[in-house]
């Protein structure tokens, strides 16, 4: 998880000097999550379980003001659910058991409070109490892509032959090795076209030949298969072709709208609603992402030229959407009519209205007025 992130108080609370407070505990709580682990550690292991079917952090309070939680990771696959739970904060939710499965009484099992846990569901559904991860979605396609391969790979690396010669009924065992020798002797590895005067022979096929033979138009279709399930683009998994610059960058925003952000944005709100709100209430507080909703800088400056052109934002007011601070100059607070209208003033008085600019030239002088007697 290279994202980086932050506490802040949720939408419509004001900051103030304790929120400050809470967030920088709590900050500290999730980049040091354990003795073992760091943020980075923490994410990566539990979003690697959520890909699986199921991510889940332990939760435990401490009595030390500055340090009130502790996080660890949990392997998800091994967190059973207890169906009946009725909602009581004492009542166990769940149980952790050695082993995958559900649990059958024998074995070790310990139960745990639903706030002792942060179980996370991908695409969570009313008919079951797990998640349907993309590995699961995608676990036949895996299965065939790993058994196609490895055919592809022991027949290249044994170079078996794709056909078999049958010299027809009748010959005997001196017939065939002597034709056995002279394949071995002329064809192989000759380049020349064998040509033999042999009666009733014939040629039969064991499988197909070049590219055909290794399914690589199969392997690319599974990969295809495999990363529709984890919400990709297939160029991820090495297919490229066909793939210019213009569809690449498409790609890479599908995927960073279909796939990176709806994970980061679970993450976040799981770790909101339980670890900072029921385990260290702060109720205030929200985890959220950084850079998450990236904008189009170009389509971004296309919009305000339009808008600027119909007078309906000023450079400054642009400026303090992009967080810059406002320009020093008195055309930066103007429309764009009105800035048009202060020029054709300017142009029309011959003077130059900058202030940074001195006008040192004398004004013209005008008819009418009484010429200085000596």
């Amino acid at each position: 998880m290279e994202l980086e992130w932050e506490i802040v108080p949720a939408a419509g609370v004001k900051d103030s000097r304790e929120l400050q407070r809470q967030a920088e505990i709590a900050t500290y709580c999730l980049r040091n999550p354990n003795a073992d682990d760091s943020w980075r550690t923490l994410a990566e292991q539990v979003i690697e379980d959520v890909l699986a079917g199921a991510g889940a952090m332990e939760t435990q309070r401490s009595s030390d003001p500055l340090r009130p939680l502790w996080l660890y990771p949990v392997d998800g696959l091994s967190i059973q659910v207890y169906p009946g739970w009725s909602g009581k904060p004492e009542e166990a939710r769940y149980a952790q058991s050695v082993g995958y499965g559900a649990y059958t009484g024998g074995g070790i099992r310990v139960d745990l409070r639903d706030d002792e846990i942060i179980y996370i569901r991908p695409n969570p559904s009313t008919a079951t109490p797990f998640g349907l991860g993309p590995l699961e979605v995608a676990f036949t396609s895996i299965a065939r892509q790993l058994g196609v391969g490895e055919f592809a790979g022991n027949l290249t690396s044994n170079a078996r032959p794709g056909i078999m010669i049958n010299l027809g009924e009748g010959v005997d065992k001196d017939t065939l090795g002597a034709f056995r020798n002279y394949w071995t002797a002329e064809v192989e590895g000759q380049g020349k076209v064998p040509i033999t005067g042999m009666k009733g022979g014939d040629v039969m096929r064991l499988h197909p030949e070049g590219d055909n033979a290794l399914y690589l138009k199969y392997q690319e279709f599974l990969k295809s298969e495999i990363a529709t399930a984890f919400d990709l683009s297939p160029q991820n998994l090495g297919i490229e072709r066909d793939v210019n610059r213009s569809t690449g960058e498409v790609s890479q925003e599908r995927d960073w709208d279909q796939a990176i952000k709806p994970r980061a944005k679970e993450l976040a709100a799981y770790l909101t609603r339980h670890a900072l709100h029921r385990r260290l209430g702060f109720w205030q507080l929200e985890f959220r992402f950084l850079g998450l909703d990236r904008e189009d800088e170009k389509r971004s400056a296309e919009v305000f030229t339009l808008e600027y052109k119909a007078n309906a934002i000023t450079p400054n007011e642009y400026r303090e959407s992009r967080g810059r601070p406002p320009l020093d100059t008195p055309f930066s607070g103007l429309t764009s009519i009105e800035a048009e209208i202060a020029r054709a003033a300017a142009t029309g008085s011959k003077r130059v209205l900058d202030p940074a600019v001195p006008d040192d030239k004398p004004s013209p002088r005008r008819s009418g007025d009484d010429e200085t007697k000596d």
